[in-house]
């Protein structure tokens, strides 16, 4: 009797370590794509001292990277570069070979190795609505000269957009569709929209598009 309940308490034993070994390789394969996905995930180094909103920007243009600002002494080097923003004088500067500044020696010595540098933002084109044509002109053929050095433009995301089949559209409508984070509101050709409604999307830089 007493050898038979050693037997069941060892088997028990076992039963447990089994069934702990198993949840162990289980739990394993489970974090296993986690860990191939973090490992996998291109690495992406901003050309600027470190700043919240500007890493949420970076993060939102590139879903799945893992972004970090550059500091000395890095180990692993960076799929690409970005820039917040290039203006006007820097891109001229670029574009003929020069670098003015340690930040656009940095740039230029960047692109000079074959690395890939991309910008959230050219300065220029704020200025589309005043500068003269030939002027625009120029700063086009600059960016265009850039594409060419490797240094592009990182396209924000598509603007999300919501449908409403109704024909009056109201603030009301305006505001739901602004807590799902759209920032165009698709309604019917023929809809009205009430002025609280573009009150209401003026606020929240939403777009009104009658195209259903």
């Amino acid at each position: 009797m007493e050898a038979k309940l050693k037997d069941t308490a060892v088997t028990t034993d076992t039963q447990a370590l089994i069934d702990a070994v198993v949840q162990r390789v289980l739990a394993q394969l489970a974090a296993a794509p986690h860990g191939d996905k973090l490992a996998s995930a291109p690495t992406v180094e901003i050309l600027a001292p470190a700043d919240d909103k500007l890493a949420h920007e970076v993060a939102s243009r590139l879903p799945g990277a893992r972004v970090r600002f550059e500091t000395a002494n890095q180990t692993e080097e960076a799929a690409f570069y970005v820039l917040p923003e290039l203006g006007c004088s820097d891109m001229a500067d670029l574009a003929q070979g020069r670098a003015s500044s340690i930040a656009l020696r940095k740039v230029l010595e960047l692109l000079l190795k074959g690395k890939e540098v991309r910008v959230l933002g050219f300065a220029y084109r704020a200025y589309a609505e005043t500068a003269p044509y030939a002027l625009m002109q120029m700063y086009e053929a600059y960016e265009a000269a850039l594409a060419g050095f490797g240094l592009t433009e990182l396209a924000p995301p598509p603007a999300k957009a919501a449908s409403l089949r109704q024909s009056l559209v109201t603030a009301d409508h305006v505001a739901e569709a602004a807590r799902t984070g759209a920032q165009t509101l698709r309604v019917p050709r023929k809809a009205v929209v009430t002025p609280l409604a573009q009150e209401a999307a003026d606020s929240h830089h939403m777009t009104i598009l009658k195209n259903l």
